[in-house]
């Protein structure tokens, strides 16, 4: 494969062309990947939401959040307290409260009722513009623009980092931020979308943290298993 084996990583060239088949045998696995209809501001709460928990304790929260409150304003009016309370199922109740609240304080201070208008913004500004926000890191803000404003920007979360460093699409010691810059390189933008819904679904079902099932992966013969060896 070309390997770089001082990274563990294929050349940028090669890593199209392996992003290609990945999530062509993914998706033949997997199915069609779709999209959220949440608007912006609602995906960047939920995606907060859904950091370090499952998806079942973070739409507990985001029921909880719909419940308990009937407009963002009523959200910052209630104060931390409160919210904590609410999203408590989701875990880090205080940090998300935090990092939820100083979102819509920086919304309100643009004379905003949400997020829309960065839909005017280049995908760059617009990751710029969110990640200033203290707590919503590159991640988060990349799955606003992926799934709300359908943005061919790749979010790169624990799965994806696990299986992007196990496949050699990025350099085997490779932080979220690398792997995020490398990625949204060297994977075609019609893919990227769909690779990261594709990857999450595989690193669930069989590309697992621990003990992964190497002998059910339908990826066996791409993938150099970089950081499994013995496994």
């Amino acid at each position: 494969m070309g390997t770089d084996r001082s990274a563990g990583a294929v050349s940028e060239n090669e890593a199209a062309r392996l992003a290609e088949r990945v999530e062509s045998r993914l998706r033949s696995a997997y199915g069609a990947a779709t999209r959220s209809s949440l608007d912006p501001l609602d995906e960047l709460v939920q995606t907060v939401l859904s950091q370090n928990t499952s998806d079942v304790n973070r739409d507990r929260a985001w029921a909880n959040l719909r419940r308990e409150y009937g407009s963002w304003e009523d959200v910052l009016a209630g104060g931390r307290e409160r919210l904590e309370r609410t999203i408590r199922p989701a875990g880090l109740a205080r940090q998300k409260s935090a990092t939820i609240l100083r979102v819509l304080e920086t919304v309100r201070e643009d004379g905003a009722a949400g997020l829309d208008h960065l839909q005017g913004m280049s995908d760059e500004i617009a990751l710029d513009y969110l990640t200033e926000i203290r707590g919503v890191g590159k991640k988060t803000a990349a799955c606003v623009l992926c799934f709300a404003l359908h943005r061919p920007v790749m979010p790169v979360d624990t799965h994806v980092l696990r299986l992007t460093r196990r496949l050699g699409l990025v350099p085997a010691g490779a932080t979220a931020g690398r792997a995020h810059d490398r990625l949204n390189a060297v994977v075609p933008p019609e893919l990227r979308f769909s690779l990261h819904v594709q990857l999450i679904r595989h690193g669930r079902a069989i590309c697992r943290a621990r003990r992964p099932d190497c002998a059910r992966c339908g990826l066996s013969d791409l993938c150099p298993r970089i950081g499994l060896e013995g496994a």
